[in-house]
């Protein structure tokens, strides 16, 4: 999906919580690749790859995630949400600062 933002198009991803076991995650579906932040496990390795990952696709152009409205969602959803609400600003953020650097690939 594309959306238009300052006169720019915008990719947008789906992120969803998704369980492994009795572990939540938050999965990142970009083209075809996922990533999986983990929610209730202390794993910062994980934790930096995913966002090693993040900047390596930001590089090729600004993108969003978004995720599906749940009316009966439980806290680990709540959470989930703002974080990815939070992580489009972060991306937005970093997205300009690699363009001032120009570290945007063509």
């Amino acid at each position: 999906m594309h959306s238009e933002k300052g006169g720019k198009y915008m990719e947008t991803h789906d992120a969803k919580v998704t369980l492994d076991g009795s572990e939540h995650f938050l999965s990142f579906k970009i083209k075809d690749s996922i990533l999986c932040l983990p929610l209730t496990k202390d794993e910062p390795n994980e934790i930096k790859k995913v966002f090693n990952e993040l900047v390596i696709h930001l590089r090729k152009g600004l993108f969003e995630f978004s995720m599906e409205e749940k009316e009966d969602g439980d806290l680990i959803y709540y959470v989930a949400k703002e974080y990815v609400t939070q992580l489009n600003k972060e991306l937005s953020e970093v997205y300009r600062e690699l363009e001032a650097y120009q570290l945007i690939e063509s």
